[in-house]
């Protein structure tokens, strides 16, 4: 906590040491940042181009402020186009005043040592002067310092001269062009501006610059109650650590021989889970970096290939190059899975059992979901029809075996055909109890394999192998009530269903054997209207009643 004052009282000094060279400011400039540096130090800085696109690429060279690291654009003159720090040149003036390393001459008489300040002439008088400004009655009642005693923000920096006219001062601020101007720019450079008196405008500015910080303060209060949370935040990490560490240690002294067993029990818990999740991470870590190897090394030789390979060679080993890139970029790194790293907590109530003959509490306890203990259930799983929306359910279940809360871990799935290897897109839903909906729909039939990976490991029977039938095939038959209805009266027709009629009977066909009871397709028998075509049941090619055209 104690990092923040601090940087906030440095914040709002100013300071007469370059933050670079940590020398006394050298013709100082402010950066865009608002971070000063003397001259030499920016000088000797490195600029880089940055491209910028718009309508055209134009090249624009920056530096680093190596304070705050912010990329700050170079003024077309170069770092001299950089505004001069008047506080901190004059912050260095008040230093080597101070420290008697310094004289200053005097500013009205030009030739004697300048020995005082006037605060509201804001000129630097000799002695002689300055009995003369306190002679004369308009500057009697001014105030008038010692250089060495003025106050820490107090101005010695005169009025600026023009660059281009060295004997005129910049005394005028031209509106529309923003700048401050000499006598004679304004008969050239600003003729027909608006111009008025630096003095008179300098309050309007003020005001702006008032607004505008009146404006930031908020933000400014925000982020330093945000960095206060932060800074609780980690006292509060290591606190809750603290504690946890304690109630462990207090839980198991309480068993003497018992209970020193089940605290050297409970830690070894702690170290199997860290190292079974090190050990997962490790493995994670060597298969990307050898997933990395590999793909670094085809992407080397593609490109040697393409540089300096011949045509023949190029021609003959594409095949080659292409089937090994295509191999080692399947797969989407932003959906890969990561092992857990936290989601280790202890519960003091869980019953431990018996140690010794001694009841235990307390065990440690992983809420992360196990993929052990993951299983996938349902029909899409098994076998599922062509173009139709089949799906399953995987069940996210705690290492106790326990439903995991509030969703878990989302699952990833793979479907792939079988012969042809062509994948299917699989819709995963979090049914937000523990358990996700998993729905796809199959293209063509024949077997498909189904990969469910729950923190990169397969469930439990993953892969899965399921069945893709055909779609339905159509009836060729009529949907009626019995065949002597549908046929018109033929007592010796024969349908699908197996029913038959006996000869000589005169009537319906309702009831006889092999009649379902109900009405059913005429080529297959089949009760349902709306089903798939089983075939004929019963082959008699002349006298079946497979299609019966009404």
């Amino acid at each position: 906590m104690a990092k923040i004052g601090t940087q906030d009282e440095t914040a709002g000094k100013v300071q007469s040491h370059c933050p670079q060279c940590h020398e006394m400011f050298l013709d100082a400039r402010i950066l865009p940042c608002l971070h000063t540096l003397c001259m030499t130090c920016l000088q000797k800085m490195e600029p880089f181009g940055t491209m910028e696109r718009g309508q055209k690429l134009v090249t624009q060279r920056s530096i680093l402020c190596p304070v705050c690291d912010s990329e700050v654009a170079l003024p077309p003159g170069g770092v001299r186009d950089f505004l001069p720090d008047m506080l901190a040149q004059t912050e260095v003036l008040l230093e080597q005043l101070r420290s008697g390393g310094h004289e200053m001459p005097c500013d009205l008489c030009g030739d004697g040592k300048g020995e005082r300040r006037c605060q509201d002439c804001r000129v630097t008088v000799c002695e002689f002067c300055c009995q003369a400004h306190r002679r004369q009655k308009r500057t009697a009642d001014h105030s008038l310092v010692p250089l060495r005693d003025l106050p820490p923000g107090s101005s010695l920096s005169p009025m600026p001269y023009c660059t281009l006219h060295p004997l005129e001062e910049l005394r005028l601020y031209c509106e529309p062009c923003a700048l401050p101007s000499c006598r004679d720019c304004a008969l050239v450079k600003h003729q027909g501006h608006d111009l008025r008196p630096v003095m008179e405008v300098v309050g309007k500015h003020r005001a702006q610059l008032q607004g505008a910080l009146l404006k930031s303060e908020p933000h400014l209060e925000d982020l330093k109650t945000v960095l206060h949370v932060v800074y609780g935040a980690g006292e509060e990490l290591k606190q809750s650590a603290a504690l946890l560490r304690k109630e462990v240690e207090t839980f198991t002294e309480g068993y003497i021989l018992a209970v020193q067993e089940h605290r050297l029990r409970l830690l070894r818990d702690i170290d199997e889970e860290v190292r079974r999740r090190e050990q997962a991470l490790s493995l994670q870590r060597a298969r990307i970096h050898q997933q990395l190897s590999d793909l670094r090394t085809a992407t080397i030789f593609t490109r040697s290939l393409l540089d300096r390979g011949p045509d023949l060679h190029v021609v003959r080993a594409k095949i080659l190059v292409l089937n090994r890139l295509k191999e080692l970029s399947k797969g989407d790194c932003s959906t890969m899975e990561l092992v857990e790293a936290d989601s280790i907590r202890f519960s003091p109530q869980e019953d431990a059992g018996l140690c010794q003959d001694y009841q235990m509490y307390g065990a440690v306890q992983t809420w992360g979901v196990d993929p052990e203990r993951c299983e996938a259930k349902g029909q899409g799983l098994q076998s599922v029809q062509q173009g139709k929306l089949s799906s399953f359910t995987v069940f996210c279940n705690t290492k106790s075996g326990d439903p995991q809360e509030h969703g878990g871990t989302q699952p990833r799935v793979v479907i792939l055909h079988a012969e042809s290897g062509r994948s299917l897109q699989a819709s995963i839903r979090d049914n937000h109890n523990g358990t996700f909906h998993v729905s796809y729909t199959p293209t063509e039939p024949g077997q498909i394999s189904i990969s469910v990976y729950i923190k990169g490991r397969h469930l439990k029977g993953s892969p899965f192998s399921a069945t893709v039938r055909e779609s339905l095939r159509q009836h060729r038959g009529i949907y009626h009530c019995c065949t002597f209805c549908s046929s018109g009266g033929q007592k010796d027709a024969r349908c699908g269903c197996g029913g038959t009629m006996p000869g000589g009977y005169q009537g319906c066909g309702h009831g006889h054997k092999g009649h379902p009871g109900r009405s059913h397709w005429s080529c297959c028998g089949s009760t349902s209207e709306t089903s798939e075509c089983s075939g004929v049941k019963d082959s008699a090619p002349r006298n079946l009643l497979r299609t019966v055209a009404l």
